[in-house]
């Protein structure tokens, strides 16, 4: 079987449609989308056409809920306005739909920070606001009871694959947003240091599994003007370099 994993589009149409022509190139059984796939000051009506499109398996992450927990509020966020009012009702209803974990093929479990919280990174630490990664035992501590073999997840924007006792764990990075920075759960910066989107194919053969991490070149610059045009020079220089 091979799998295509994405995560983090966060509105970037662009980015999305130069990362599905390349995962169409390599054929793969299933596409899983791991979440935060329509927040942001970019193109969230069209990436979401575009996500149905295709054959998707698609999850939950905290800013697609946000979206659904204001739509019938008035947000003091002129992103989350912006994003709400380019949505339609199919849009939202399939928010709505989006499960916060997904067990597929009985061995590949998804979902979009930790089993138990969508805005916990599962494999960043950031004590003194330095990002390293997590030890075995609070990885291990979050997936108590999961008895799949490989784990998916995303949130944090960085590729990373890790191997924890028979556990192969992997975050392809964020297709849409290379960097940012956020004041919870400490400040902290995620920076990738390219403009490149990000995904990652997986080959399962038995217990053998293959894994590679991919990045692809799009037009970057129609999304910073983009974002220039809403008024976010935060995304633009997020976007343009991969760093915040």
């Amino acid at each position: 079987m091979r799998v295509a994993i994405i995560s983090d589009i966060h509105g970037n149409y662009w980015a999305l449609r130069n990362v599905l022509k390349d995962i169409d190139r390599r054929k793969p059984d299933l596409i899983v989308n791991l979440g935060d796939s329509l927040y942001g000051p970019l193109k969230p009506y069209d990436t979401f056409t575009l996500i149905k499109s295709y054959d998707i398996i698609s999850i939950s992450g905290n800013q697609d809920r946000v979206i659904i927990e204001n739509l019938a509020l008035n947000s003091n966020s002129p992103t989350l306005n912006y994003v709400v009012n380019d949505l339609d009702s199919d849009a939202f209803n399939w928010l709505k739909t989006l499960p916060y974990t997904q067990l597929i093929d009985n061995f590949i479990f998804a979902f979009h920070g930790t089993p138990n919280s969508d805005t916990t990174y599962l494999l960043e630490n950031l004590q003194n606001g330095y990002r390293s990664v997590n030890d075995d035992i609070t990885i291990e501590g979050y997936l108590n009871e999961i008895d799949a073999k490989i784990i998916l997840c995303g949130h944090s924007h960085t590729s990373r694959l890790i191997q924890i006792a028979d556990k192969f764990i992997i975050n392809p990075g964020s297709v849409g947003l290379q960097a940012y920075d956020d004041d919870l759960p400490i400040y902290h910066k995620i920076e990738s240091y390219n403009n490149l989107a990000q995904y990652c194919i997986i080959e399962v053969d038995g217990s053998d599994i293959k894994a590679e991490q991919v990045s692809v070149p799009y037009d970057y610059e129609k999304a910073v003007k983009c974002a220039i045009d809403n008024q976010r020079l935060d995304w633009a220089k997020w976007l343009k370099c991969g760093r915040a």
